[in-house]
């Protein structure tokens, strides 16, 4: 088998930062390059870093959380998440190594992706590309979905939704129905075709909104979780270190008020945990990674979800290549199918991305269902094994650990 060498850049730059920063001092240890690495020696994840002089367009700057202007621009972040789509599917389709590769489904805006596109029609300015992978060795099937909205009108709903949700790390501008709004996501799945290998879910988004003062406010939201089926403890604890490390440079390297905490690891983990939960069972969908909503527009909140994005590949590809070859039997595929059944029973039930695709006008349904897993099993009452590997798995999602 041909031996594919992953390497990412996750670029940590902050030109206020002293000689003592976390970067600098990493840097100073590895020139320019973070490797983590799990308790295992078969894992490792490299990160490069910024040089210490970094630009003045990517310093990070004090900013408010009830300032109405973002401080980021709608359509670069869209031609970043682009861009984003367009690597991901190389590197999976180079992980398939011809196997399999994506399909394209355009829709709205991308159908034509060279016409010109008129300012004030949302209907030809908003759009997205469905790229999907099925039938690979290593994904199963796996979708890496774009997602653009340009001028869209908040409904009540929403808008109550978004102002039930707004907290002291919100904006405090006022959000009302019938305002105008931008969105964009990015979002993933890879449903691995080995039970040995754990499905990885990811997305990030923004949702930007016109205020009645004549402003505008917006926020990001985004993360990363996993769902493996047999418990690798190894697995976990390296997927969290890489957005442990990430969220902790953030916490030490940006200007915050005081009580501040939004970069906080310990935070996203648990709000990832509560999030991805299926109350009815009283068990929680995988062993999670990290999850944010409604962080507010700044620079630096633009950075650390750029970061987010980089995170993706380096934090799963190196568990794929440490378990693909593992051998497994027909029952431990049986099992899989059960957990996945779970996580299309979360997706209907729960997700609120579902329930805001299907609630739309004319939804495109294949697109906000695309998540699902390719086959699935429910079993009535189904009892695991005492003291088999299905029952060490079940533990924790019933009772989350910490990884780090």
């Amino acid at each position: 088998m041909k031996q594919i060498q992953w390497q990412y850049a996750l670029i940590f730059t902050c030109s206020s930062c002293s000689s003592s920063s976390r970067a600098l001092a990493f840097s100073s240890l590895m020139p320019k390059t973070i490797v983590f690495r799990s308790r295992s020696s078969n894992h490792q994840a490299t990160i490069r870093l910024a040089a210490a002089a970094a630009s003045s367009s990517s310093s990070l700057s004090q900013v408010t959380t009830t300032s109405t202007t973002p401080s980021f621009s709608f359509e670069d972040f869209v031609t970043f998440l682009e861009e984003k789509q367009t690597a991901i599917i190389h590197d999976l389709e180079e992980l398939e190594e011809g196997a399999a590769t994506f399909s394209n489904d355009p829709w709205g805006a991308y159908c034509n992706e060279n016409a010109t596109i008129q300012t004030d029609d949302s209907s030809t300015r908003s759009g997205g590309r469905t790229r999907v992978m099925q039938g690979g060795n290593v994904v199963e099937k796996g979708a890496c979905s774009l997602t653009v909205i340009r001028n869209g009108t908040l409904t009540a709903e929403r808008a109550a939704a978004i102002s039930g949700r707004q907290t002291t790390t919100s904006s405090n501008a006022t959000v009302a129905a019938g305002s105008s709004y931008c969105a964009a996501a990015l979002s993933m799945v890879l449903h691995s075709k080995s039970p040995m290998v754990p499905t990885f879910r990811s997305d990030v988004r923004v949702f930007c909104v016109a205020t009645p003062d004549n402003g505008e406010v917006a926020w990001f939201g985004g993360g990363a979780d996993l769902t493996p089926y047999y418990l690798m403890e190894d697995d976990v604890r390296f997927f969290h270190n890489i957005y442990k490390h990430l969220c902790d440079y953030y916490s030490n390297n940006t200007t915050k008020g005081e009580n501040d905490n939004r970069y906080d690891y310990a935070n996203m983990k648990k709000a990832c945990d509560d999030y991805f939960y299926l109350p009815a069972r009283q068990e929680h969908r995988g062993t999670g990674g990290i999850f944010y909503d409604d962080l507010t527009a700044t620079p630096d909140s633009l950075a650390f979800t750029k970061q987010v994005v980089a995170s993706w590949m380096p934090s799963w590809i190196p568990i794929v290549q440490k378990r693909r070859q593992m051998n497994y039997t027909s029952d431990e595929k049986y099992w899989q199918m059960l957990r996945r059944g779970r996580y299309l029973e979360f997706n209907l039930l729960y997700d609120r991305g579902v329930k805001f695709g299907l609630m739309t006008a004319n939804p495109r349904v294949e697109g906000v269902m695309v998540s699902a897993p390719p086959q699935i099993a429910f079993e009535y009452n189904h009892v695991v094994a005492a003291g088999s590997r299905e029952e060490t798995l079940m533990q924790v999602l019933k009772s989350p650990r910490e990884w780090v």
